[in-house]
C-alpha cells in the first residue's frame, strides 16, 4: 500500500515495540525498510512491493 509518509507515521510497525510489548508507530524514512517512490510517498518494504508498483514495471 502506497502512503504519504505523514500518514505512515500513524500506522503501527510490527517490528518496533516498547519494553512492555506495546507496538510503536512507523518511523517512515528513518527506517531501513521504508522504500520511497517519490518525495512524499513510499511503502514498508517488509511486506514486499505493492501491486500498484509491480504492475507498472
Amino acid at each position: 500500500m502506497l502512503v504519504i509518509e505523514k500518514e505512515a507515521k500513524f500506522k503501527y510497525c510490527p517490528l518496533l515495540k516498547t519494553h512492555d510489548d506495546k507496538m510503536k508507530f512507523c518511523q517512515g524514512t528513518m527506517c531501513m525498510m521504508w522504500r520511497a517512490t517519490d518525495a512524499e510517498t513510499g511503502y514498508c518494504g517488509l511486506a514486499g512491493t505493492p501491486v500498484a508498483l509491480a504492475a507498472n514495471r
